[in-house]
This record gives C-alpha cells, sequence and structure tokens, in this order.
C-alpha cells in the first residue's frame, strides 16, 4: 500500500483529524506567534552581524505556506482573528 507523500518525500499519516473552526483559528494564532518570533531573531541576527541558519528561509516559507492552507480552511484571507467585547 502506498501512502501520499509531501513534497520532501515523506510519507504522511493516514489519520485524518477532525478540527472545528476554532481549533484551526487557534493553530493561525499559534503559527503567527512563530512568525512573529522569526522577524525578532531576524532582527537580533542582523544586529549582532551574525549569518541566519542555512535552513531559516525554507522553514519560514513552510510556515507561511501551512498559514495560508489553514486560512483558506477557515474562510480565507478574511479569516482575521475578531476582537469580541
Amino acid at each position: 500500500m502506498n501512502r501520499p507523500t509531501t513534497e520532501r518525500g515523506t510519507a504522511l499519516s493516514s489519520r485524518l483529524v477532525p478540527l472545528d473552526e476554532n481549533e484551526i483559528k487557534m493553530l493561525l494564532v499559534a503559527i503567527r506567534q512563530v512568525q512573529h518570533t522569526f522577524v525578532i531573531a531576524e532582527a537580533q541576527s542582523v544586529a549582532a552581524g551574525e549569518p541566519l541558519a542555512g535552513d531559516y528561509e525554507d522553514l519560514r516559507e513552510a510556515y507561511v505556506r501551512l498559514h495560508d492552507k489553514l486560512s483558506d480552511l477557515a474562510g480565507g484571507a478574511g479569516a482575521k482573528p475578531h476582537i469580541v467585547k
């Protein structure tokens, strides 16, 4: 039995995890926090004159792709967090 693979050829799990809209939005918030951390780390590296890790840009782009996929699931570009009063 052949399992689906990712772009890098890694086998994907055959298990699907059902997520509701709130869980998808929580994952989007977590990804945005990671992306913010990337911005801070990049600024600190540049300020210190240190080179970025070799796989930095690939990892950053992977988070952007994941965010885009989850954003599409949550309703597209309009799926920004809402402030509840």
